[in-house]
């Protein structure tokens, strides 16, 4: 066997196994709702570590950076489903899956899915 065919086949091995665990971790993932979301992110702060996080407060504040720009935010939970809104704009809504350390911000018609870390609320 040449060194190509093996480094193919090596490929090959290793696309099939990162689609098998991505696969597994979707399978994995579980709906959170109602109150739950609210002991989930109620003092807490969720981020993906590099461009944007959001810290949310027990009275239904959130303070977010995204790329560096602040945004106050209010949240609610409503039809089993986390919902944010900056003043004078429109509610986004969005439903809340965790699959192990990740959580899955989904919403609710158009808009981007976040995916992130729930961390303890640095004072």
């Amino acid at each position: 066997m040449s060194a190509n065919s093996r480094r193919t086949g090596l490929a090959a091995l290793i696309v099939a196994s990162l689609c098998a665990q991505a696969q597994a971790q979707q399978s994995e993932a579980k709906r959170i709702r109602g109150t739950a979301i609210e002991r989930l992110l109620a003092g807490k702060e969720y981020s993906d570590g590099v461009h944007w996080r959001y810290s949310f407060r027990p009275d239904g504040g959130v303070v977010g950076y995204a790329m560096s720009r602040r945004q106050d935010l209010r949240w609610r939970v409503s039809d089993d489903s986390l919902c944010w809104r900056a003043e004078g704009a429109q509610e986004d809504c969005f439903e809340v899956w965790i699959s192990g350390s990740s959580v899955q911000l989904l919403p609710q018609g158009i808009g981007t899915p976040f995916e992130g870390i729930v961390s303890r609320l640095l004072p």
